[in-house]
């Protein structure tokens, strides 16, 4: 979760991330900060993802599992 969270900080202002924040009312993501992300996820943990996926994994720790997974 820590190298998902040291992604995020480079798209948000917020003061503290958890994996309980959700990606649109917590961290506030807007659509292409969402596609940069997904793009950074790739590369970073290999998992084809899609902005579908954002949808379905609400909060930083679904997010997190399912790339662990």
């Amino acid at each position: 979760m820590d190298k998902l969270i040291a992604l995020l900080e480079n798209y948000v202002e917020v003061d503290e991330i958890n994996e309980n924040s959700t990606f649109g009312k917590d961290l506030g993501l807007s659509s292409f900060d969402t596609v940069c992300l997904i793009a950074d996820i790739k590369k970073e943990f290999g998992p084809e993802l899609s902005i579908k996926d954002f949808v379905k994994y609400k909060t930083v720790g679904e997010m997190a599992a399912y790339l662990q997974a």
